[in-house]
């Protein structure tokens, strides 16, 4: 112990205690707060913070333990809004008999717009078919708007699952995904290992993931909920071909295509790489940019060349066309349009290839890059070759896919594109698995293309339900900004009308939807499309009972969930409906709250004012700032007349989101109620500012013009929301007596017309 000393003055003082080493100190500097997160993380871990990481999360159903796909896999690496779920899915142990096959990718695989027409369903129809003593199973493990820093991640989980082979069709998404060359500085985003580490800090720890839920939480408060907006998401995200980091991002590609095929050739796995079909024809570019360095003077010289070739094209004058826009190539040869025009003139000559050459240079040089370029398919090509000693084959989508009425918009594919993918990537599987024992198809593909249709239940009303949902999308950016817009959207149009009148007389055959049950009945999309049925016949305790029943096999699956209680809902058990949503039974339980926000929205939009008003009460009580809700309880209001109520949900909601175009639509709605159709108008015009795209404020300012007399600006608007909405009926009526009190009889009978076909029940 040490022994007090005296100090000059006589004082007894302790000595100071030693202080600890340097190096002491210094590594509890680094270890305190490592510690520290460490506490945390184990603390996340035990109270059950954050969703599971893995792309399949284990669940047991009757003692048994099965696998069913994460639906929040997305959220670990994009904001909530952006984040898309995964086909549902469910895996047992693989049967000694069965063929275990993973689609790998984005929603070209997945299978967008509609997954039950898609790819993978039709390859699991096709392979069966031709199945000799084996069943082959087809898992859809592609997600939306994901690219491939994802896909490996997401076969590394498939791996777990007795695959026997993989099907990777990805490269759409590379520049425009998650971590793709727009969300990292360039220093960075040259780094993979600084990208892994960005996901594993995010996805892995649950640290991470409650610090992103934080800052999400703080970005959107006193905000209305974003919803999902498709590829308009990424319009900020623009590359120019010559940008620097595109090499980094071709090179990320590449490894992490080869370590999707070393995880495969671990287990013992084969791969089918596939080159990207995209449409490069009928398809224009979404982003045109001029070279850097242009001064004013040449961009007007090239402005004016460019819109003289223009002219020339719409005359069909393609050689004159041709001249001017090589003349134009001579100022700048970098805007994507300008190629894309080129190439449309040397088609129209009978140039091919020299076409076929200017549509690629479009694609690659376009500045919003949602297809796959030369780059990305020449790594597909080189990295099939380089490992085909390994298993794996190259199935050359680009080659045999290579023609524009295959695809629906710019990537995603018609119900005969994706059969002739499946019907390719049958003969792949059959010459790469002979142990399969698959049959070499006796039947002419046409014959197999009208199987699938019987077998998926792909007829009239569906084509008709997915064109309109296609029409839909390309009414808004990125589509609304292609250089041939308004004529694509007319042409798409007609073909709209047509699928109309065809769908319209065909009738659908219940003989039919419970033939295709029997062939698959633990198929869930099989079983909605009955109760639908069921439902639009006029029989929905019928449909509820097929539902009922369907869940008691299938307790896990929310689609069945959620459309027995959307009936539920309607027949007003609201409580019931609510607890089949909340229910333990599944994973991806609703809370309360989400429960009614789904139901509310359902009988609002089906027209059961009151059930849904009842709905959005109990919000208003749940969640008073909640945005929607107000918009939705204003909307109620209107129905039951009651102004005044409809007016404060209004104010409440414009008062937190001044730009909610809902509740700017609503507030027109409430003031032409009023008859202060001045004041309507100014509503509607607010809507269409802040979304040029809505119909319903096109149509709002359109009636209320009318009211006062502005005919010219009435017949804009109405014509604009029925560009918009063809099957807009306010719009076809009102189109039809403005025509009328014109004289112009022929088209006010056109658009009477319009008016019935819509409006005549589809079934």
């Amino acid at each position: 112990m040490s022994k007090a000393q005296k100090s000059p003055d006589g004082k007894e003082r302790r000595p100071r205690p030693q202080k600890p080493a340097w190096w002491v100190r210094l590594l509890a500097v680094f270890l305190a707060p490592v510690l520290f997160l460490g506490f945390v993380e184990l603390v996340l871990t035990l109270v059950g913070y954050g969703y599971p990481k893995g792309f399949f999360i284990p669940w047991k159903v009757a003692g048994q333990t099965i696998y069913l796909a994460n639906s929040h896999y997305g959220e670990h690496f994009v904001p909530k809004e952006l984040s898309r779920t995964p086909e549902p899915c469910v895996l047992g142990r693989r049967g000694d008999s069965t063929i275990r096959i993973f689609v790998l990718g984005s929603s070209a695989a997945y299978g967008d717009p509609e997954p039950a027409y898609g790819f993978c369903r039709q390859l699991e129809v096709l392979l069966n078919e031709h199945a000799g003593g084996k069943s082959f199973e087809v898992i859809n493990a592609a997600v939306t708007a994901m690219n491939s820093h994802v896909v490996r991640r997401i076969a590394q989980d498939c791996a777990r699952h007795e695959p026997d082979l993989f099907i990777v069709w990805m490269g759409n998404n590379e520049v425009v995904g998650p971590y793709g060359p727009p969300t990292l500085p360039g220093s960075l985003y040259a780094s993979r290992r600084v990208i892994n580490a960005c996901i594993t800090a995010k996805k892995e720890t649950r640290i991470g993931q409650l610090v992103k839920n934080l800052s999400e939480t703080l970005r959107t408060k006193g905000k209305p909920e974003k919803k999902w907006q498709g590829m308009e998401s990424f319009l900020a995200d623009r590359i120019a071909a010559d940008d620097p980091r595109l090499p980094d991002c071709y090179r990320h590609f590449r490894d992490n295509l080869s370590d999707i095929v070393r995880t495969a050739r671990r287990g013992g796995v084969g791969v089918i790489l596939c080159t990207v079909p995209t449409n490069i024809r009928s398809c224009a570019p979404f982003g045109s940019e001029h070279k850097m360095g242009l001064t004013t003077d040449q961009t007007a010289q090239w402005d004016q060349a460019f819109q003289e070739g223009r002219g020339l094209e719409q005359a069909k004058d393609y050689a004159g066309a041709l001249s001017a826009y090589e003349k134009a190539s001579r100022i700048d040869d970098s805007p994507a349009d300008l190629a894309f025009c080129m190439g449309r003139c040397l088609e129209a000559l009978g140039k091919t290839e020299e076409a076929r050459r200017k549509f690629i240079e479009a694609r690659d040089r376009d500045a919003l890059r949602f297809r796959a370029d030369s780059s990305i398919l020449s790594t597909i090509r080189e990295t099939a070759q380089a490992h085909a000693a390994q298993s794996v084959r190259l199935l050359d989508l680009e080659t045999s896919l290579d023609s524009n009425d295959l695809f629906v918009d710019h990537v995603h594919l018609s119900f005969r594109g994706n059969f002739l993918a499946a019907y390719a990537a049958l003969q792949a599987v059959r010459e790469m698995m002979p142990q399969t024992g698959l049959k070499e198809p006796n039947r002419p593909a046409e014959e197999l293309l009208d199987l699938c249709r019987q077998r998926l239940l792909y007829d009239d009303h569906e084509q008709y339900r997915l064109a309109m949902v296609m029409y839909r999308r390309k009414t808004l950016p990125p589509f609304a900004g292609q250089i041939d817009h308004e004529a694509e959207l007319a042409s798409l149009c007609e073909e709209l009308i047509q699928l109309r009148r065809t769908e319209r007389g065909a009738p659908e055959s219940e003989s039919a939807i419970v033939d295709a049950i029997q062939r698959r009945p633990q198929d869930a999309y099989l079983t909605l499309r009955r109760g639908q049925f069921l439902a639009g016949a006029g029989r929905p305790r019928d449909a509820i009972e097929i539902y009922r029943t369907a869940l008691s096999a299938r307790p896990y699956d929310m689609r069945t969930r959620v459309a027995l209680a959307q009936w539920l809902a309607q027949g007003t058990m609201k409580e019931e409906a609510v607890n089949i949503l909340t229910s333990r039974e599944s994973p991806d339980r609703y809370s309360r709250k989400d429960a009614l926000l789904l139901l509310g929205a359902h009988c609002a939009a089906s027209g059961n004012i009151p059930e849904a008003a009842v709905i959005y009460d109990e919000l208003g009580r749940i969640d008073p700032g909640n945005v929607d809700v107000l918009v939705n309880q204003a909307a109620a209001a209107l129905q039951r007349n009651d102004l005044t109520a409809m007016k404060q949900a209004l104010d409440k909601a414009l008062a937190l989101a001044p730009d909610s175009v809902e509740a700017l639509v609503n507030m027109g709605n409430y003031f032409a109620k009023q008859k202060q159709p001045g004041e309507a108008q100014t509503w509607f015009a607010k809507a269409i500012q802040a979304d040029p795209q809505n119909p319903f404020a096109h149509i709002g300012l359109a009636l209320q013009s009318a009211r006062l007399r502005q005919m010219d600006k009435s017949m804009e608007h109405a014509m604009q929301a029925v560009m918009l909405k063809p099957d807009l009926l306010e719009a076809h009526l009102l189109l039809a007596g403005l025509y009328d009190q014109a004289g112009k009889k022929d088209e006010a009978k056109k658009q009477m017309e319009l008016y019935s076909l819509f409006k005549s029940s589809p079934r």
